[in-house]
């Protein structure tokens, strides 16, 4: 299954740039507050980061990875792991945390295995001078 994993890969190339995950951990992505739908480079980061899941910290760019043997379940349970560390419960997130997972594995399968992406408050886009593994374009979306 494909997902999105926290990576270092063209860290820098932004001002704003931030990458304090562990490479390779799986991330979602917070829904971005007020300040930062207005202003995703602003002060607040989580318009433009993800989330590690293991880290409980941001990066602000993330690699589509094939994880072979990694099921829906397993990611649903990570990212139940993930709340449950918070000490969220179910109620504390917009969405429930099964349509989150879905729509993170949609997002995911949208892209080549290796694409590093970035993120604009609800869009993501192929970080730009990052060729994907498979040998396309460098920018998609």
């Amino acid at each position: 299954m494909k997902v999105l994993v926290a990576t270092a890969e063209t860290q820098g190339a932004r001002p704003s740039d931030l990458d304090n995950c562990v490479d390779g951990e799986l991330v979602w992505m917070i829904d971005a507050c007020p300040a930062s739908r207005r202003n995703p480079y602003g002060p607040c980061c989580c318009g433009r980061s993800f989330s590690g899941m293991s880290s409980d910290e941001y990066t602000t760019t993330a690699a589509v990875r094939e994880i072979a043997g990694l099921t829906l379940a397993d990611y649903t349970d990570a990212l139940r792991a993930c709340f449950d560390a918070k000490g969220w419960c179910s109620c504390c997130t917009a969405r429930p945390l099964d349509d989150m997972v879905r729509e993170l594995v949609a997002l995911a399968a949208a892209w080549p295995d290796g694409a590093v992406v970035e993120r604009r408050v609800d869009w993501l886009t192929v970080r730009r001078g990052v060729v994907p593994r498979w040998g396309g374009p460098a920018s998609a979306g």
